[in-house]
């Protein structure tokens, strides 16, 4: 018998005032297959309290959509795994870049949202992901740099 993915529920966590007069929320994720806390201590809601706004559940309950102010994740409740499909990379002398994430061979359709994410980034488990965000963020510095110095 297979189980649905259930959010169970959704608490935000206060980071405090990001820019004048505006607060910024972390949130821990909770489903019936286990708990993402990843989000915590990153600002996912700015100015506003209404997670509705940010975080979607697929029409097949699988997957969690999460659009948060520096970046759009893609969470798989049943595999309870993180992969991104849009980040900010900032460079050395504050150059930025908001680009979709490619890292790896891992190429994924997600269906069910408002529009289909293609996914080049891979599904990594909660307790990787950083480590493997932070190899690919360190590869796009590199490259951004190497960009700015050969104009």
């Amino acid at each position: 018998m297979r189980r649905e993915a259930v959010v169970e529920e959704i608490d935000l966590n206060p980071l405090g005032e990001i820019r004048m007069g505006c607060d910024a929320y972390g949130v821990v994720i909770k489903t019936n297959f286990g708990c993402f806390d990843i989000f915590k201590d990153i600002p996912v809601l700015i100015g506003h309290t209404d997670h509705s706004k940010c975080i979607t559940q697929s029409e097949c309950k699988r997957y969690l959509l999460v659009k948060g102010s520096f970046g759009t994740y893609i969470l798989d409740i049943k595999e309870q795994s993180i992969s991104i499909y849009k980040t900010i990379i900032r460079g050395k002398n504050n150059e930025w870049s908001e680009e979709q994430a490619i890292f790896g061979k891992d190429k994924t359709h997600i269906k069910g949202f408002s529009q289909t994410y293609y996914l080049q980034f891979p599904f990594v488990r909660q307790a990787q992901f950083n480590e493997v965000l932070y190899k690919f963020e360190r590869l796009r510095k590199q490259q951004i740099e190497a960009a700015v110095n050969a104009m």
